[in-house]
């Protein structure tokens, strides 16, 4: 082990780091507060436009860590045409797994390598906004928090979609369908759910949860915005997981990332229409997620079932 490795395990360099981020982090928080009560109520198109640049000072110390640090990769697998003519190009509804406890991360790098991090968008739970640093950042972002109670979320999403979908330059917002990180216990009550509700039972995933998904789609309807269907997925056999504390320690790791450009337009009208669409597009997700863990991860050429492979 050489010397910059051994000092990717000391406490002192970690401590170092968070110091960093959280000092760093709080700096940025106090500017886009200036901004946003100062500049925001006369020009949200200046202050957008700033806030980009303070929001990717801030994120990119995460990614600095996730793919300077540890040394990790993306593997992404897009038509290639779309790759080229849409990626970073309009607005994003990015429809992703929640598997793992670092898939957001390993989905910043894709964000950075087509020039979108400091416009990433993301739905949360309205506790988080309060959270020093990175809350407050998301809030001063224009995220959407949500307090779990439906008559209220309900017109939180509509506002603020209408905000986002006008934003100067291309942002992506992400939805994580399935409500919660993937676990087995988990699995097994959304499992019970969907026998109960007579929904699809689902193996690799947790039961989609719809009323978010059918509440955004309309507001975002005849404008430059496309879905975008994101499976993430690292080989069992990696002997380092996908985890903070091994990215913190330097550990590499390789994520699969699966994306399939979407119209909106396919999205069919009605909250029940489109809760059944987003259904199917989950059944289509285990698929998926059968062929990486029983093809992919024991044959380099079974990347043929998935698409047209970029290795960013």
């Amino acid at each position: 082990m050489g010397v910059f490795n051994s000092m990717k395990q000391l406490l002192v360099v970690h401590l170092m780091f968070a110091i960093t981020f959280f000092t760093s982090g709080l700096i940025i928080n106090f500017f886009q507060c200036i901004l946003y009560l100062g500049l925001r109520p006369f020009s949200k198109y200046l202050y957008r436009k700033i806030n980009y640049y303070l929001c990717y000072s801030f994120y990119c110390q995460l990614v600095f860590m996730a793919e300077w640090w540890a040394g990790s990769d993306l593997i992404l697998y897009i038509d290639k045409k779309d790759f080229d003519k849409y990626c970073g190009n309009e607005h994003g509804y990015l429809l992703m797994n929640h598997s793992y406890e670092t898939d957001w991360l390993i989905g910043w790098l894709l964000c950075d390598r087509v020039r979108l991090l400091g416009n990433c968008k993301a739905y949360a739970k309205k506790s988080i906004q309060y959270i020093p640093t990175l809350g407050w950042a998301w809030k001063f972002a224009e995220s959407i928090f949500l307090e779990r109670s439906w008559e209220k979320d309900q017109k939180i999403i509509k506002s603020q979609i209408k905000e986002l979908v006008e934003y100067p330059d291309t942002m992506w917002l992400l939805l994580y369908p399935e409500g919660t990180r993937f676990t087995p216990k988990k699995l097994e009550a959304s499992q019970k759910f969907a026998v109960e509700k007579g929904l699809p039972v689902l193996k690799y995933h947790l039961t989609p949860r719809t009323k978010g998904f059918t509440a955004s789609i309309p507001h975002m309807k005849g404008k430059p915005v496309a879905i975008y269907d994101i499976q993430l997925a690292f080989k069992l056999s990696d002997p380092v997981k996908p985890t903070m504390r091994n990215l913190l320690l330097g550990k590499p790791l390789e994520g699969h990332m699966y994306v399939k450009r979407i119209p909106i337009e396919e999205v069919p009208e009605g909250d029940e229409a489109a809760a059944e669409w987003l259904q199917k597009l989950y059944q289509q997700k285990v698929v998926l997620s059968y062929k990486f863990i029983f093809l992919f991860a024991s044959n380099e050429k079974s990347h043929l079932y998935f698409s047209k492979i970029i290795i960013l």
